[in-house]
């Protein structure tokens, strides 16, 4: 009995340490496998709650939007498909999933898939200098012997300068080339030695576009839409020159509008791409969503390459911020850490913004397009409230800051001048709040606080030399216009009879080099308008403002040369010879401010 009673008592201890155990269990599991089953964007948004996340803050910010698409990507699923806002505000139509917006740079993603599929065809190699890929003397203007690879155009580190929008976008349909054309008639000088310096380059990704061509033999275009259009079914998409290999399509991109960031309409918004795949891809916000899926899967399928491990490499870094470990770009796509890394690229045309991000590891990824030009609200705040703030890199330790420029900047042509009036100065508390900064022997070498291009150092004697220049040249059309005040006064006198008859045999002349002087003014500040935001101009209509610079050149050289030979022929009074001599001098300065910075090409 007493045995028995024992084990009875044994029995009930184990049994009420079993029991203590299940219902520690019972509680544990059930609230850990729930948290499990909650899933979440990068900055914590369950993504049950995601749609009405982004319906809240579209309807925030409702007054300053006219249409925006979101699409949404997991584990190769569209989760959220939504349209909102307006294509067209003065007509009042209303955006939806079918409306067709501008991919704009976005459409590069499709440069780097293509030529990444060609690698692992083993039809390119992208270590190999592309002038192996190219026709015989297709450039004329490089600089610098080393080698230029497929990996320095993804890279944007080639070396080119940059162009005029009047080089990149036109607008009449009837003006698309070949792309091989249009791309030698347009070479821009080589100013940065390979690999040294990042300047976003659309002529380096459209060379790279045309190296398809020339490689697949088949038309850029018609490549995308066999290799990646076609068997991702994205049907509402096109990258031709002008789309017109989808009438239906550019006819609904006819349907949309494009706006300034303050809602103003944008005339005259349809624009095309000189080497158009670097920007030309216009399609639905839905489609840009298969794309990015497809460089997601969720397990070894894999539409776009044949083996998987071509899609790791190309979503693998290829180049870091200089002197860290901070990655930069993966063979084109932009590597951007917000709260986890992700990869992502942006596009701004006229009119136009949108930006596709996402997270490999995860595999959740976002579509964002909009018709408004550099569009914020969206374009920077929507993401950072789905991905979390983005974090910076930062490396300082200069003991000042300095002046700085964009090393993305026309060094041959004419805005090339107001470029340079672009020129900033960072303060050593604004450096530290950059990507990166590059130093050697506590001197900063260059800046990057995007992650397309880096910023370069500006002595402050280059500055000063900039801004004396200028000092000469409006005392030359401050004296242009006096000089035409004091010939209209005398004029005036002589009417009213209080002044003799002014001398007319070479006034006329004077009177006209000091005519073209001020509208030389004119014209420049004309140039100007037209080059800003967000005009986009096509090259023609700053033709003849460029021509005429070059007459002024002419006439100037004319001038100086009819004022030498009347001074040896003929006597003037002493204040005449002054001022013919002093309009000489005024029209050199200004002749050689346009050929100094090139106001004419």
């Amino acid at each position: 009995m007493q045995m028995n009673r024992g084990h009875h008592t044994v029995n009930k201890v184990i049994a009420c340490v079993l029991s203590f155990i299940f219902i520690i269990m019972a509680i544990a599991v059930p609230a850990h496998a729930e948290e499990k089953r909650v899933e979440t964007t990068p900055s914590r948004i369950p993504l049950s709650k995601l749609e009405e996340t982004i319906d809240a803050y579209v309807a925030s910010y409702e007054k300053y939007t006219a249409a925006v698409s979101v699409v949404a990507i997991k584990d190769g699923e569209t989760i959220v498909n939504k349209a909102y806002g307006y294509a067209d505000i003065e007509k009042q139509r209303k955006a939806d999933t079918s409306t067709v917006f501008e991919w704009a740079s976005i459409s590069k993603l499709l440069v780097y898939t293509s030529v990444m599929q060609l690698v692992e065809q083993g039809k390119l190699d992208l270590d190999t200098d592309i002038q192996e890929y190219l026709p015989e003397g297709f450039f004329k203007k490089l600089r610098y012997n080393d080698p230029i690879t497929l990996m320095n155009l993804m890279h944007h580190n080639a070396g080119w300068e940059d162009q005029t929008a009047a080089e990149v976008f036109y607008y009449s349909e009837n003006e698309t080339l070949e792309l091989g054309d249009k791309l030698r008639k347009n070479e821009p000088k080589q100013i940065y030695k390979p690999n040294s310096v990042v300047g976003y380059s659309n002529y380096g990704v459209g060379l790279a576009g045309y190296i398809v061509e020339e490689i697949s033999g088949q038309p850029f275009y018609e490549y995308v839409n066999q290799h990646i259009f076609e068997p991702l079914h994205m049907n509402d998409t096109s990258i031709h020159p002008t789309g017109q290999d989808h009438p239906d399509l550019a006819q609904r991109r006819n349907e949309i509008e494009g706006y300034t960031k303050d809602l103003k309409l944008i005339p005259e918004n349809r624009v095309y791409v000189t080497f158009y795949p670097t920007g030309a891809a216009i399609g639905t916000a839905e489609d840009l969503g298969k794309f990015l899926a497809a460089l997601m899967p969720v397990d070894d399928s894999n539409v776009l390459f044949k083996n998987r491990d071509t899609l790791n490499e190309m979503l693998s870094t290829s180049l870091y911020y200089d002197g860290t470990s901070t990655p930069r770009f993966a063979h084109g796509f932009v590597e951007m850490e917000y709260w986890v890394p992700t990869l992502m690229h942006e596009g701004n045309l006229k009119g136009f913004s949108s930006k596709v991000v996402f997270d490999p590891a995860s595999k959740f990824g976002m579509v964002v397009m909009t018709n408004q030009s550099f569009e914020e609200i969206y374009y920077y705040g929507l993401i950072k409230e789905i991905f979390g703030d983005n974090v910076n890199s930062n490396r300082i330790t200069s003991e000042g800051g300095g002046y700085f420029q964009s090393a993305r900047r026309p060094a041959a042509r004419f805005t090339d001048l107001f470029r340079q009036l672009d020129i900033t100065k960072f303060s050593k508390a604004e450096l530290s709040s950059l990507y990166n900064v590059v130093e050697h022997n506590g001197e900063v070498e260059k800046i990057s606080f995007t992650p397309y291009m880096d910023y370069l150092p500006v002595s402050k004697w280059k500055v000063n030399l900039i801004v004396i220049s200028f000092i000469p040249v409006i005392l030359a059309i401050l004296f242009s216009v006096t000089a035409l005040l004091v010939y209209f006064i005398r004029m005036l006198l002589y009417k009213l009879n209080i002044r003799g008859n002014p001398r007319i045999d070479f006034n006329k002349y004077h009177l006209a080099i000091n005519f073209a002087g001020v509208a030389l003014l004119l014209n420049l500040f004309i140039i100007q308008t037209k080059l800003r935001f967000p005009n986009y101009p096509a090259y023609s209509s700053l033709r003849i403002n460029l021509m005429f610079n070059l007459l002024y050149v002419v006439l100037a050289v004319a001038y100086l040369g009819f004022l030498i030979y009347k001074l040896r022929k003929s006597s003037y009074g002493k204040k005449q010879k002054v001022m013919y001599i002093m309009s000489g001098i005024s029209a050199l300065i200004l002749a050689a401010f346009i050929v100094g910075w090139n106001l004419y090409v």
